[in-house]
């Protein structure tokens, strides 16, 4: 290791693949560029049957801090991010998609800028298959600095791929809920402190029907979904956030049933709270009006 290396505090990226193939090599080369100088890249394949795995294993016999593992039965997604995490050593956390690319300054620019919050995130660019730039992240979801675990009640726009954090707080949110992981560590870190946003693009973003984490399900499965993270977030509620608990739990009453009462509350809540609430919409003053009013007749489903 360089002395300029070990001046700077150890990043682990986390990779979790299945199935990734098709672009998991594009993806690994743009890891490897990156110009921070003390990074290991950790890659846990979740039982592929296609030849990702041997992909990897050639990237980690050429590059010493690449380190691939092979899980012995599928984990899922969730769990298997969980799993790279146990596997890391760095003081720090990043995760990464298996069909994405970052900019070579990402890591760097991002510790750069992470002081002592717990967590930093980015502006993404969402691309096509070809990489071709359709938007920004930023363009559809209001993102900034957050410090409330209210935010994250019924939306995210913490992208896993955007994110660095201490890796003391990825290990004090284990084990991972049923939810996906950029949601619950988004979550898990305002109870800690600040998750601080950098207005920069910093990865090219893929969207396309294969994504692992884009499956389409039904309403009430989406509805049941937004239920279990209610409850879950509630629960992990310490003291020092009783006003948040107490939302969380009328928040999930209000998901029982289209009563009259449950109607109500729920759309009292949103103009009680909708500066938490809807804190990632991109809509003005009136249109937020209008969203609340909406929560009168509709359960908004967690994306």
């Amino acid at each position: 290791m360089s002395s300029q290396a070990a001046a700077q505090p150890l990043v682990s990226i986390v990779v979790a693949t299945y199935n990734g193939a098709k672009y998991i090599e594009l993806q690994m080369d743009s890891l490897i560029a990156q110009t921070y100088p003390n990074t290991e890249i950790i890659v846990v394949d979740d039982r592929s049957t296609d030849n990702t795995f041997e992909i990897l294993e050639r990237y980690a016999r050429q590059y010493p801090h690449v380190h691939v593992y092979e899980n012995e039965v599928n984990l899922g997604y969730i769990k298997n991010f969980e799993k790279g995490v146990t596997l890391s050593k760095g003081s720090y956390i990043s995760f990464s998609d298996q069909d994405d690319v970052w900019v070579p300054e990402k890591t760097t620019e991002l510790m750069a800028a992470i002081g002592d919050y717990p967590m930093i995130t980015s502006d993404s660019e969402i691309v096509n298959d070809q990489l071709e730039k359709r938007w920004n992240h930023s363009d559809l979801k209001e993102i900034q600095d957050f410090n409330n675990p209210l935010v994250f009640a019924t939306d995210n726009c913490v992208a896993g791929h955007a994110l660095i954090m201490k890796k003391e707080i990825a290990d004090a949110a284990m084990p991972f809920p049923d939810m996906p992981h950029d949601l619950w560590l988004g979550f898990f870190t305002t109870l800690h402190g600040t998750i601080k946003y950098l207005d920069k693009p910093f990865v090219k973003w893929r969207q396309h029907g294969n994504n692992v984490t884009s499956k389409h399900t039904g309403t009430k499965k989406r509805i049941d979904a937004t239920k279990f993270r209610l409850m879950t977030f509630r629960d992990y509620c310490p003291p020092a956030f009783a006003k948040e608990k107490k939302v969380f739990g009328e928040l999930l009453e209000t998901y029982e049933s289209y009563s009259l009462i449950h109607n109500f509350n729920r759309m009292r809540l949103y103009f009680a709270y909708k500066k938490y609430l809807l804190a990632m919409k991109k809509r003005n003053s009136f249109r937020k009006f209008l969203f609340c009013i909406k929560m009168f007749f509709k359960m908004r489903e967690h994306p």
